[in-house]
């Protein structure tokens, strides 16, 4: 064989390898159309699993944002960047508004309602602040409520660049510190002028400065609850009331965790508002997305709780999403907006 047709044969062997390669990994993924015209992805080593959401630099509506309230339910834990429903919502909405995740997970309404700046929060205990020194560190639980409950905050959100307070009328820089995590962390408190020792009081009133975050806020969507213990279903009714009155425009989901189905009492409370997604998923998830009903599914419908096919763990408790729920979270979300004139 000459030189000239060895090469052409090596040549053609490698774009023969090249191809076949190219063709297996078309075919990993596979995008196919739902009932519900929503995109899933098939992966042949995993189960079907959604697209992430996109990212989007610029905005229809620059100047105003929608602001998701919530605890670990809203900020996505344990899932991949993408998953979560406020980036799947910001997907779907295409670039129509910037969507914030201000979910931060293990805290109680009380706590997502004061980082909303929406109840009022005092120092639990003295700050002080020694000659010279500009900083001081404080555990998670430095503020309460004026009424005397302490409130854990675990790192205030990814999302939301939460940076300043306001104590005694006083901005203050507040930084989660660097190794900590949520569990755990620890706070530095850093003031202006060093000059003279400083004592913060116990009682002092405080509010969170999220002003460059949420100063245009289009809509709120709020799911909250879940952490909170002793709190009754018309309590929690009247926290989503307070939160939701810093924006014009509201979705208020229905908690899905509760031992009892509490729809009626929010669809009362909040009439078009409300979201239901403990009912959607029960009665009609399946059949949009064209996915079957396990033996645990067929557990989860019978007892009107999210099936297992849409939460995170293989479990009859468990009450955080995976992908696929999310994504259905996000999809309602977004068609509630569609219906309440929200968006397009």
């Amino acid at each position: 064989m000459k030189v000239k047709q060895f090469f052409a044969v090596v040549i053609n062997l490698v774009l023969i390898c090249l191809t076949g390669v190219a063709c297996k990994a078309d075919k990993i993924h596979e995008q196919g159309e739902t009932a519900s015209g929503n995109t899933l992805i098939v992966d042949e080593n995993e189960n079907s699993k959604i697209m992430p959401a996109k990212s989007f630099s610029s905005f229809e509506n620059n100047g105003d944002v929608v602001i998701c309230w919530g605890d670990s339910l809203t900020e996505g834990m344990s899932m991949k960047r993408g998953y979560n429903y406020p980036l799947q919502l910001q997907g779907n909405l295409n670039g129509q508004y910037k969507v914030l995740n201000a979910g931060v997970p293990g805290e109680t309404s009380n706590a997502i309602s004061s980082r909303a700046n929406v109840i009022d929060v005092v120092l639990t205990n003295d700050i002080v602040f020694e000659e010279g020194i500009n900083s001081v560190d404080l555990n998670r639980e430095f503020l309460s409520t004026a009424q005397g409950e302490v409130i854990t905050y675990n790192g205030f959100g990814q999302n939301l660049k939460l940076n300043k307070i306001l104590i005694g009328g006083e901005l203050f820089d507040i930084v989660f510190k660097n190794g900590a995590t949520w569990d755990n962390g620890i706070y530095t408190l850093v003031r202006k002028n060093a000059d003279a020792k400083q004592i913060l009081r116990k009682g002092t009133a405080a509010k969170f400065d999220y002003s460059e975050q949420y100063k245009n806020a289009y809509c709120y969507v709020i799911l909250m609850g879940a952490n909170d213990k002793g709190v009754t279903t018309e309590e929690l009714i009247e926290r989503y009331k307070n939160l939701g009155q810093n924006s014009d425009k509201q979705i208020y989901i229905i908690p899905y965790f509760t031992e009892k189905n509490v729809a009626e009492m929010f669809k009362a409370a909040f009439g078009d508002n409300a979201l239901d997604i403990r009912d959607y998923f029960v009665n009609n998830a399946h059949k949009d997305y064209d996915l079957e009903v396990t033996r645990l599914d067929q557990w989860g419908i019978k007892s009107g709780v999210v099936p297992a096919t849409f939460r995170l763990k293989n479990s009859k408790t468990d009450v955080h999403l995976n992908e696929i729920g999310y994504k259905v979270m996000a999809d309602q979300v977004y068609k509630k907006g569609v219906e309440l004139g929200y968006w397009k």
